[in-house]
């Protein structure tokens, strides 16, 4: 069959993803390749959403001025983003040159791309902003590339607000300019985070305001997917006006197509239970309904809202499990439970999640889901959304209604192949108590969720029985727009945004506190007394070695730049649970010292001591709480307080010599091969390591002892990265000492290249040629190049093998100093006052300053009179404010974007592709 021009192949897609093409993603595709994005897509659990990644790229084959990046969101609560799975299948079939399909597809994105990227590469970048490809740049090394980029809300939403958790304030606009421009955000189960999704569709608003010279195709793009909207579709349009309002549903021929319709009627058996007896708990109840499947051989998914229940139920059911077993089995069947919280450790969570023969891959992999052996997860909501779970069996406790519907969806996921007799069908408990018993609350917020539980209940006994996902739909789509509403979770007080508010947040060279400026997670989340504030907790050697003298020669801020913590040394809690474990850590290690970091990288050096209330002075427990609300808290890595990747409240377990819980360099990228590594030796780094960090030891207070940094020694601590494609800016180490015109030569190139892909109006576009030509003129000064080791300042280098001695460097700013270079050429005075403003303003920000000035301290030039440095340093916010304004503030930090983007390239050896440079 022959494609009419804007229809789905049929073969390319099946090829790409290993399905046929349901009648909803012909639809949608269609959409899409015109430039036409739904804001909202309704489409049910078991439908095939994250296909959407397919269709993007196919849609983009065919019309590359749709966006080319996709950045796929998901709920902060997700333990395991399946979707990287998902885009990574994708990624391997599109390598597939055997399949004719396929090679077009492949060959025409290729043609996207301005960087000439190995065919082990292939045109897709994928980086998850976490895990094995965190921030493993690919995705921003050519801006031109089409690229996927996965992450939670905090991780894309903070980078979107110029935030940027856990990286430096210099790659912040970077961030914020290529995931707020050219880009497609796709929001999964918007409706559990309607706070980011109203933040999101501010940010769509904005653009559209303030953006005067800047390519409205390049603009944000948002679509919301969700199976269980608040609202029907009917109500949703009338309150949005009329417009875009009608959301992307399924329609007649998504409910007859056979694959499809399994698994809208798949059979799910519902059952509502209470407690048989007055006095036993729900938990209790839940382990002994759960306890009716022992046997069955099958997977039985169980669900509680708090975690202390969740760890009530892992180990009653344990215990149970192995009552009356043998002592030799009694282990085996403690294998045969696992929990799932979102209060474990990245580590452990992800080892636990990727070890093929776990009890969790009985859930996920569907050939592994039948055996002799009943095996248990037991889950918060972590386990709810974002996990593709295919369970037999579910028990759990009653939830809101958005709740129940993600975990009715974890079982008979698919549907069952053939009908099966009703004793061997799916069937879910729902254990609950009785509904005159549930409270009508003390806060407002208490009443509201009450409701929702004595509504969600009321709809659940409507089913009669049958918890299929097209009963569930049928259900919802007959009750009114109220009671509907009324069933989900109380929604969180939803903080307006404005410009102002926007502004401040883009000044990110402005490190500390700055009046009007607020917390981004109020923003990205809502206010609300249901969802209390959260404290992440990791463990680190530095803490306990770097004391005294040595904080003032390696401030904790610079040392976590250059070591930044990553998703897998880090856990998160409730912040009340995480103050718990710190007093009982403090109580056998008061002495030993903890850093308190906030949303800014700020850090706060005290002794654990500190969370210990004197009551002598009156000190209240809530309140030294409160200092630990949405921060981070990095402990020494020998105080303990970890088990099994949990918080050990307890307090039994110790960390010891041989074990320390400092993991920072147990991180490998997406080939397996190490990124980081710590040592006193150098003799045992791998060739081609980059140094990032020396640190002596052995000095004292008084700085009696001396040693030779060249030299090993147990007192030298050195700090080594395994440097990746694009890993180049702000290092100016290497393996071999490149010049300054090569690079600066190189930068220019890929520039005038990205400019040509992109399609850049002529006027930015020399602009870019030339902030690239002249970006790195400062580092002609002498001063510059004896701080690189160059023995021979006349020829000038832009890295050297030593790479950069900051002591003898001090505060110069080589930006600064090529901004006064710049004003001097000839090339500049032809410019208009627009391009001059661009190119300056380019050549300032390169690495992170600029935005909007330079700090005192930065402001000389040695080979220059200081009056002149202040006349340019004065300049520069000034300069930063008339282009805010004429490109607005993404627009700005793309345009920006681009030039790092090719010093990135540049730095890390990529070149043109041949027919891009011509």
């Amino acid at each position: 069959m022959c494609n009419l021009p804007g229809q789905l192949d049929e073969k390319t897609f099946r090829s790409l993803t290993g399905n046929s093409p349901f009648p909803w993603q012909r639809r949608l595709y269609e959409k899409w390749v015109l430039g036409d994005f739904p804001k909202s897509c309704d489409l049910p659990t078991g439908a095939g959403k994250t296909s959407v990644v397919a269709l993007w790229l196919i849609a983009l084959a065919e019309n590359p001025k749709i966006p080319k990046r996709l950045v796929y969101v998901v709920n902060r609560r997700t333990v395991v983003d399946q979707t990287t799975d998902e885009v990574e299948k994708i990624a391997k079939n599109l390598a597939n040159t055997d399949c004719r399909e396929l090679s077009n597809l492949c060959e025409k994105l290729s043609r996207l791309s301005a960087i000439d990227f190995s065919e082990k590469e292939g045109p897709l970048a994928i980086s998850t902003l976490r895990g094995q490809m965190a921030d493993n740049r690919a995705w921003s090394a050519d801006p031109c590339r089409p690229s996927v980029i996965i992450g939670t809300v905090d991780m894309i939403g903070s980078r979107l607000l110029f935030g940027g958790y856990r990286i430096g304030f210099k790659s912040r606009p970077l961030h914020a300019g290529f995931l707020g421009k050219d880009a497609l955000l796709i929001h999964d189960e918007a409706h559990l985070e309607p706070a980011f999704q109203t933040l999101a569709e501010s940010i769509v608003k904005q653009q559209k305001e303030d953006s005067q010279n800047a390519d409205a195709a390049c603009q944000l793009k948002l679509v919301s997917l969700t199976a269980t909207p608040r609202e029907n579709a009917k109500s949703s349009q009338l309150e949005s006006n009329g417009e875009d309002a009608k959301p992307f549903c399924l329609e007649s021929n998504d409910n007859n197509h056979p694959i499809l319709s399994q698994r809208l009627h798949a059979p799910k058996n519902l059952r509502l239970q209470t407690p048989d007896d007055p006095k036993q708990k729900l938990p209790e109840k839940i382990v002994e309904v759960a306890l009716e499947h022992e046997g069955c051989g099958k997977p039985i998914l169980i669900y509680a809202r708090k975690v202390d229940d969740v760890e009530k139920i892992f180990e009653d059911l344990k215990s149970k499990l192995s009552k009356e077993l043998k002592k030799e089995q009694k282990t085996k069947a403690k294998k045969r439970v696992l929990s799932l919280t979102g209060t474990m450790r990245g580590l452990e969570r992800d080892k636990l999640t990727k070890e093929k023969d776990s009890i969790f891959q009985r859930f996920v992999d569907k050939s592994q889901s039948n055996s002799e052996e009943t095996v248990y997860l037991v889950c918060t909501s972590a386990g709810e959304v974002g996990i593709d779970l295919s369970a037999k069996h579910l028990v759990c406790d009653l939830s809101a209604f958005e709740s129940m519907a993600q975990r009715f969806g974890r079982v008979n996921r698919f549907g069952d192949p053939e009908p099966l007799p009703k004793d061997r069908q799916t069937r879910i408990d729902v254990v609950h108590p009785d509904p005159a018993e549930i409270e009508e609350g003390k806060s407002d917020w208490q009443k509201r969720y009450n409701t929702a539980l004595r509504k969600t209940l009321q709809i659940l006994k409507s089913l009669n029985g049958d918890a299929s996902p097209h009963s569930l739909r049928e259900t919802l789509r007959k009750i009114s727009a109220e009671e509907r509403k009324a069933a989900f979770s109380p929604e969180p007080e939803i903080l307006p945004t404005s410009d102002i508010l926007f502004d401040a947040w883009a000044m990110t060279t402005i490190q500390g506190e700055l009046p009007g400026r607020p917390p981004l997670a109020p923003y990205l989340h809502g206010v609300s007394e249901g969802d209390p504030p959260q404290t992440k907790v990791a463990w680190r050697e530095e803490v306990d070695c770097i004391t005294g003298d040595l904080l003032q020669e390696h401030p904790p801020e610079d040392l976590l730049d250059a070591f930044p913590l990553k998703p897998h040394e880090l856990l998160s809690d409730r912040s009340d649970r995480v103050f718990i474990h710190l007093q009982k850590i403090a109580e056998r290690h008061p002495d030993k010292p903890v850093w308190l970091i906030d949303e800014q990288n700020r850090v706060e050096v005290l002794k654990m001591k500190e969370w210990i209330p004197n009551k002598e002075k009156g000190e209240k427990p809530k309140e030294k709480m409160k200092r630990i609300q949405h921060k981070t808290v990095l402990l020494s890595d020998k105080v303990g307080g970890l088990r099994e990747g949990l918080l050990n409240v307890s307090g039994k377990t110790e960390a010891t010599d041989q074990t320390s819980l400092d993991v920072s360099c147990e991180l490998e990228d997406e080939k397996g091969q190490p990124r980081r590594k710590r040592s006193y030796s150098r003799e045992d780094v791998p060739k081609g390591w980059r140094l990032v960090r020396t640190i002596n030891l052995s000095q004292s207070e008084d700085d009696e002892v001396e040693t030779n940094e060249e030299e090993s020694s147990d007192c030298i601590w050195f700090w080594y990265e395994n440097p990746r494609r694009g890993d180049g800016e702000g290092y100016t180490s290497a393996e071999e000492e490149v010049s300054l015109e090569s690079h600066t030569n190189d930068v220019a190139q890929i520039a005038e290249a990205f400019a040509k892909r992109l399609k850049l109006d002529a006027e930015i576009a020399r602009s870019l040629k030339l902030a690239a030509r002249w970006h790195d003129l400062g580092k002609k000064r002498k001063l510059w190049q004896r701080s690189i080791g160059n023995p021979n300042p006349q020829n000038c280098l832009a890295k050297s093998a030593p790479g950069m001695m900051r002591t003898h460097l001090g505060h110069y700013r080589h930006e600064l100093g090529s901004l006064i270079d710049a004003e001097k050429k000839t090339e500049f005075a032809a410019l208009s006052p627009d391009a001059k403003d661009l190119t300056l303003h380019l050549i300032a920000a390169h690495h992170g300053r600029a935005r909007p000035h330079f700090p005192q301290k930065e402001v000389f030039d040695p080979d220059n009179p200081l009056p002149k440095a202040e006349k340019i340093a004065d300049e520069t916010p000034l300069r930063f404010e008339r282009l805010q304004r004429r490109y607005g503030r993404w627009g700005l930090a793309y345009l920006e974007s681009l030039l790092r983007a090719a010093d990135y390239a540049a730095s890390a050896g990529l070149k043109v592709k041949k027919e891009t440079a011509k």
